[in-house]
């Protein structure tokens, strides 16, 4: 019967935003959450003439447990996939992404031809042992209790209101897969080994409010990127969440001047 059937969240379905031009722009969320984390930043960039396309990461929006069974393969190809859809319809594509979604973003880059890639917080370097204590963790702790206890799930309910969006709060995971995260620590060190082998132009965001991942991952990125374009941005309040946070017409505004100046708009 079809109640038995998986079902997306609410605010987790895929998006796409269509603009009269030749360039389109893949949107990436990041671990845990789901496209309602890229939709703002979507529909500004599609305001600006770039159309943009944000799927839906394997094992995300959906129930928490299928995250246990993805693997980073999943979520690479799932991007790269996204990437050969636009490469079909449009003769120039970028790659965005906030979070594990830049991390994707930069792994994509390096295999196939972009026109630029936004990275946003993009973790190679964080405070945080545990995680790559996760790959051992996993067997005595499958899943652990990580609820976003600010004050942003209540200011994007607020924003969605006022766009005339639908009012489902912050989409993401609030118990998360030990394993998952694991491969979260997998794409990390996958990514960092694929920034020499990136040609394409990059713009970078990160902010000094971030307690999750800290600005010198800009600094490691820097020192590692095979893109002779780079430019760097860091905010100053937002926390990890760019795209939904204080700062977030800020970060739209950089990208989409970005995306437009490398497109030739």
């Amino acid at each position: 019967m079809t109640h038995q059937l998986p079902q997306i969240t609410p605010g987790a379905e895929p998006f796409f935003y269509k603009a009269e031009s030749s360039a389109a722009c893949l949107c990436l969320h990041g671990f845990t959450a789901a496209p309602d984390e890229m939709r703002w930043f979507g529909h500004a960039l599609a305001q600006q003439g770039i159309s943009t396309y944000g799927p839906r990461h394997a094992g995300h929006g959906v129930d928490y447990h299928d995250l246990a069974r993805m693997r980073w393969q999943d979520w690479y190809l799932g991007a790269l996939d996204a990437y050969h859809l636009l490469r079909q319809q449009y003769a120039q594509v970028f790659v965005a992404g906030l979070s594990m979604g830049g991390l994707l973003s930069l792994m994509v880059a390096a295999t196939v031809p972009v026109a630029g890639v936004v990275v946003m917080a993009a973790p190679f370097v964080v405070n945080d042992w545990k995680l790559e204590a996760t790959h051992w963790l996993k067997f005595a702790l499958p899943f652990s209790k990580q609820p976003d206890i600010s004050d942003l799930p209540q200011r994007i309910r607020q924003e969605q209101a006022r766009r005339g969006m639908p009012v489902v709060g912050r989409v993401r995971y609030d118990d998360w897969s030990t394993a998952a995260a694991a491969e979260l620590h997998t794409v990390m060190l996958r990514a960092a080994d694929c920034l020499p082998h990136v040609s394409a132009p990059v713009l970078t965001i990160y902010s000094q409010g971030d307690q999750t991942v800290p600005p010198k991952n800009a600094a490691f990125l820097q020192a590692h990127i095979g893109s002779k374009i780079l430019e760097q941005h860091v905010l100053q309040k937002s926390d990890h969440v760019l795209t939904q946070d204080s700062e977030c017409d800020t970060v739209f505004a950089l990208a989409a001047a970005f995306v437009r100046r490398q497109a030739g708009l």
